[in-house]
């Protein structure tokens, strides 16, 4: 149904050499259609996944969008009850609300890695901020646990005018305190970050 932007560029890179076979196919000086806007292709039902280097660290920043077929307030149901995640979210085996103080969310999680490896669990506090009708954001931080690092966000936006449907952006800076090697974190990424999505369309249908 949707395709994806993948992790290592692979299909922006197969794009360009397409689009450049088409113009040598239809002639020099031959008009070439311009490849969709990102709109577009969200719209369209594609995932964009992308990486980006954070300063200091090995490992980089994951970023996946997609557009869901719900109103955004009834996708934020569903991301801003971290308790509720062991149901909802993939690869989670257990979650907890420790507690709740204004805004502010303590959370832990606990995550199943694909095998060999076991589970990470994280306790982080989230920051939930909510512009009713324009923006719904959770955004968290680690407090202790399994990792060295742990931040990230959700933001979600109308991405129609009538807000029929959401547009989700996930961001997410993970670095584990424990090895992992690089081909099997890849093929994780490249698997997991798609189905985040693909899980939230799935929930909202529920």
């Amino acid at each position: 149904m949707a395709c994806v932007l993948c992790y290592n560029g692979g299909m922006t890179r197969y794009a360009c050499i397409h689009g450049l076979l088409a113009f040598s196919l239809l002639g020099l000086g031959a008009p070439v259609q311009a490849a969709p806007s990102k709109k577009a292709r969200l719209g369209s039902g594609e995932i964009l996944v992308s990486a980006t280097k954070v300063k200091g660290s090995p490992q980089p920043q994951a970023t996946v969008m997609g557009v869901i077929d719900a109103p955004p307030e009834k996708v934020w149901a569903i991301i801003s009850n971290c308790a509720d995640y062991k149901r909802t979210m993939i690869r989670v085996s257990e979650s907890k609300q420790l507690w709740k103080k204004g805004n502010v969310h303590r959370c832990r999680v606990t995550v199943d890695l694909p095998f060999p490896l076991s589970t990470l669990t994280a306790t982080t506090d989230a920051v939930h901020k909510v512009v009713p009708g324009k923006k719904w954001q959770r955004s968290w931080s680690l407090v202790e646990g399994d990792f060295e690092r742990n931040t990230g966000s959700w933001t979600l936006a109308p991405f129609d005018a009538d807000s029929k449907r959401t547009l989700v952006i996930y961001k997410a800076h993970a670095v584990p305190n424990l090895p992992i090697p690089d081909g099997i974190r890849r093929a994780a990424q490249r698997k997991t970050l798609p189905n985040i999505i693909e899980n939230l369309r799935k929930q909202v249908t529920r």
